[in-house]
């Protein structure tokens, strides 16, 4: 683990900014460090490896998940990594390059701090904050540290998406007047966050849990907590920021603005009783421009995902999932099965695309396609709804002093 001498040199190197990263060879392999090896770490750090980097250091506070990821990287031929229970003695392996961090939000600031200040780059898993202020922190660190980082909003690598702004901004569409963006999936059938059967007493014992709380209030051990942290107030924000993050990503981004002027946001616990945060909620963004609304709910997949873009000349009609179909109509009619579409393109799988762009970034020392300020500015937009649904108010946000004036 680290010593007290490198917490210190961790503050030092902040305060002072770390020197100025230089660009890769061509054909120079990245080393790359993995920090919570779930899902989403197992799905980007393999992605590294398909790309031809290799992941050498893995750092988890659960041992079941170290044979787990082991086995998992062998699967597309990579290394085996040496393994750390904590992630701060994996910032310590030699020749190490960067880092991924896809652990719960909570532990998403400390993180990326300390690897800024260890002089590593990093791909930091949406969301990028817990909250607005741990955000304007992470900008600071990211860009007094010079290192090139990519925040998991993989929507901003879909050509599928540029496509979808060139449309929006042209003067064919008119005035964009309302977005519409939702995802609702079925749980019912299939809970992926239930603890699975296999996670016994073995396993449970396996698991750091003062370390997974990290500076979240003290609790018991709760499997429920540890396979569900995604709805608990004191790790993560619920479906308005796990689901925001790529929703109003796409808002913002094709809808030519960075933050909203205010927003309201209502809904409830009604079936997943365990959840603290809402299983069906709904927000609305004044954008000045237009207005946005996100409906995200997790008991009935009927609608999947998608968006509208509703202009005062033609709509766009997304079905976000990949594979699904983009469609653009010119019309501002109600829709009938009768109507052609003026042109269409397919959602293409945006995460590898996502990682390869942080890979190419690194190499070329440049912004990736998701750097820290715009991963900042489309999770405060989620904050602040969540803000909203909890006071039960109306949130007016000051965007140039960063803070919320009402509400």
């Amino acid at each position: 683990m680290s010593s007290p001498d490198r917490r210190t040199f961790i503050a030092s190197a902040l305060a002072l900014g770390a020197p100025a990263v230089h660009a890769l060879g061509a054909n120079e392999c990245l080393n790359i460090g993995l920090i919570g090896s779930g899902n989403r770490g197992r799905t980007i750090s393999t992605e590294c490896v398909k790309a031809g980097h290799n992941i050498v250091a893995v750092a988890d506070v659960a041992k079941f998940r170290h044979d787990f990821i082991i086995g998992e990287l062998a699967k597309v031929r990579g290394p085996k990594p040496a393994i750390y229970d904590d992630y701060r003695e994996l910032l310590d392996h030699k020749g190490l390059d960067a880092v991924i961090i896809a652990t719960p939000d909570h532990h998403h600031k400390e993180q990326l701090l300390a690897a800024m200040a260890a002089g590593k780059h990093a791909y930091c898993e949406k969301p990028l904050s817990h909250s607005i202020e741990q955000g304007k922190e992470m900008v600071t660190a990211v860009r007094k540290a010079k290192k090139i980082v990519q925040v998991g909003n993989q929507r901003h690598s879909g050509e599928h998406w540029a496509r979808c702004k060139d449309v929006i901004q042209s003067g064919d569409f008119g005035d964009l007047v309302w977005v519409k963006v939702w995802d609702c999936r079925n749980w019912l059938k299939r809970d992926p966050f239930a603890p699975p059967k296999t996670f016994d007493e073995a396993q449970q014992k396996g698991v750091n849990w003062e370390a997974f709380l990290g500076t979240a209030k003290k609790v018991s051990f709760d499997p429920v907590r540890y396979w569900a942290w995604r709805w608990y107030w004191d790790y993560a924000g619920g479906l308005l920021t796990d689901i925001g993050a790529h929703q109003l990503d796409i808002v913002q981004w094709l809808g030519g603005v960075e933050m909203p002027k205010s927003v309201t946001a209502n809904g409830g616990t009604y079936h997943f009783k365990h959840w603290e945060t809402p299983d069906v909620v709904h927000g609305v963004w004044d954008y000045g421009k237009f207005t946005a609304t996100f409906a995200v709910e997790f008991i009935n997949g009927y609608d999947g995902v998608g968006a509208t873009f509703y202009g005062t000349k033609q709509t766009l009609q997304c079905d976000a999932d990949p594979g699904g179909m983009i469609r653009l109509y010119d019309t501002i009619d109600k829709f009938s099965s009768t109507m052609k579409p003026k042109a269409e393109w397919k959602v293409e799988n945006e995460t590898p695309l996502h990682v390869r762009n942080w890979l190419s970034a690194v190499k070329d020392n440049k912004d990736p396609s998701s750097p820290i300020e715009l991963g900042h500015r489309v999770i405060t937009a989620a904050h602040l709804a969540n803000v909203a649904y909890r006071t039960g108010k109306k949130v007016v946000w000051d965007a140039a002093k960063e803070q919320i004036v009402s509400g």
